[in-house]
């Protein structure tokens, strides 16, 4: 992913025009490794469990002649509708302060996310458990209103691994769609500020919480 980004040209963040202090961008230590070969496991048995739910529920369509309006685009919105619902108030909770030295504290380690993948994953299991979790209440949040489509899961998985990666890069992307706001930026300036743009794809649930900051280098 974020091989095709620099490839499409996009620019860097205003924070990595200079070199980062290679105490903002730790090396990837033994704990981190640990944690990302479980969180591997774990991502395993939840594409397991999630590919079972697919062939085996009826709540998902499975044919191509069941492909209809609301169980295509209306569900995909849906789900990650849903999923950020219950993503910012939990990612906020992992920060209170009893909380946050027990589990999310490893995460932001890295000030300046660059690694894509090894950084968005590089996270405690109990808080990787958390996002699965979130990613389960999107998609029975589409599969119980909208309809959902094994098609529109399979797109769903492929659009929120490579945005995780490019959230977790040293590039510049962004785009709004219908509240569907994706910023790079607001999520580096929250592993900068710590306690700011909880949400990772509708801001606006942390102007609800009161947490939503503009981007400042």
């Amino acid at each position: 992913v974020e091989y095709l980004v620099h490839l499409s040209g996009a620019r860097k963040l205003p924070t990595r025009d200079k070199p980062v202090k290679p105490e903002l961008q730790p090396e990837l230590n033994r704990l981190s490794y640990i944690y990302l070969f479980i969180n591997a496991i774990n991502e395993l048995i939840f594409v397991m469990n999630i590919t079972y739910f697919m062939w085996h529920s009826p709540l998902v369509k499975l044919r191509a002649t069941e492909l209809s309006l609301f169980n295509t685009f209306p569900a995909l919105y849906v789900i990650f509708l849903v999923q950020d619902a219950v993503y910012a108030p939990a990612h906020r909770f992992m920060h209170w302060r009893p909380v946050y030295p027990l589990v999310h504290k490893h995460h932001h380690r890295q000030i300046y996310p660059t690694r894509g993948y090894a950084d968005a994953a590089n996270e405690h299991p109990i808080e990787h458990v958390i996002g699965v979790v979130c990613a389960w209440a999107g998609i029975f949040g589409a599969a119980y209103t909208t309809g959902v489509h094994a098609a529109t899961l399979f797109v769903f998985f492929n659009i929120h691994a490579a945005l995780a990666m490019l959230n977790h890069s040293p590039y510049d992307a962004e785009f709004s769609y219908l509240g569907f706001t994706y910023s790079v930026k607001a999520h580096e300036l929250h592993h900068r500020k710590f306690t700011v743009n909880y949400a990772q794809y509708f801001m606006f649930w942390d102007y609800a919480m009161g947490t939503f900051k503009p981007y400042t280098v």
